[in-house]
This record gives C-alpha cells, sequence and structure tokens, in this order.
C-alpha cells in the first residue's frame, strides 16, 4: 500500500504507530462507502462505475506529491472512499451481468483480474517511488490509465446497450 509507505518513509521510528491508524481511516472511510456506493448502483446502476475511476486519480497524487501526513491523510480518505465503491458497485455489476449459471466463474475471473490489476498497480507505483519520477510524469500516468478505463467501461457499456436493442 502506497499510503501506509510513504508514511513509514517520513515519519520518525518513534512515531510509526501512526501508520496503522492511517489504515484504520481508510477502513472507516471504506465501510460507509461501501453502503451509499451500493445504494446508488441500485438507482443508478452501471452509471455509478465511472466515480471510482475518476476518484482514484486522487490518492496516488496526493501521495507522491507531497511527503506530509495531511497529504496521506487526505490519500487515505480518498482511497477509503474508492475502496468502498470497487467493494461493492464492481461485484454488484458482475452479479446483474453474469448469467445465473456462470455467476461463480464470472466472480472469480472479476476477482482475478482485479488482483492482477492491484498487483500491477502497486509494481508500478513502487517503481515510481524507487526511481523518483517527477510528480507531473505520475500525475500525467495516472489520468491517462483512468481515462482509458473510463473509455473501454462506456464503450463496453455502449456495446452492451447496442446488442440488447430488438429489431
Amino acid at each position: 500500500e502506497l499510503i501506509l509507505y510513504s508514511a513509514y518513509t517520513i515519519l520518525t521510528p518513534e512515531v510509526q504507530w501512526v501508520i496503522p491508524l492511517l489504515y484504520m481511516v481508510i477502513q472507516l472511510v471504506d465501510a460507509p462507502s461501501a453502503l451509499f456506493s451500493g445504494y446508488a448502483y441500485d438507482k443508478f446502476k452501471i452509471k455509478i462505475l465511472i466515480l471510482p475511476f475518476i476518484i482514484s486519480m486522487i490518492p496516488p497524487i496526493l501521495t507522491l506529491a507531497g511527503a506530509n501526513m495531511l497529504m496521506l491523510i487526505f490519500a487515505a480518505i480518498f482511497f477509503g472512499l474508492v475502496l468502498g465503491m470497487q467493494e461493492s458497485v464492481y461485484r454488484a455489476a458482475v452479479s446483474e451481468y453474469a448469467p445465473p449459471f456462470f455467476r461463480g466463474t464470472a466472480y472469480g475471473i472479476f476477482n482475478t483480474a482485479y488482483g492482477i490489476g492491484m498487483l500491477i498497480s502497486g509494481a508500478v507505483y513502487g517503481l515510481m517511488v524507487t526511481l523518483e519520477i517527477p510528480i507531473i510524469m505520475v500525475i500525467l500516468y495516472v489520468v491517462t490509465t483512468q481515462i482509458a478505463a473510463i473509455i473501454l467501461l462506456l464503450k463496453a457499456h455502449l456495446k452492451g446497450r447496442a446488442e440488447n436493442v430488438k429489431v
């Protein structure tokens, strides 16, 4: 977790007990975020999926933009929002769009892809920290990947809608 690692690097050993508190902030935001975004999914369906893609641009930028605890606290809050949305809305979409006879496999595929994505993103951001990539390059990477993800989501949504149109 980039936020927790960044806290480790800026805190002196006698105050590193704060690191688990940052994780607690993430989880305290995650739980209500999952509840509210699940409710929003029930009302707005797949349109709500764009929101976590947009908000997920904020935590890595805040984390890598400045080495201070206030930025990391805000990054933790936004990460908790995104995590809660992903935990509820993405899974709700899988259950809605996968046929019942394929639902278990669909969840397996989703969770495998999600895990691989988390692994790759952790490696990329770890490399950025190690190589001390300038923040403008980090911002460019974050915004570009999220815009690409939003475009792919919209294309998949439009394709699905086109296939469901009865002529």
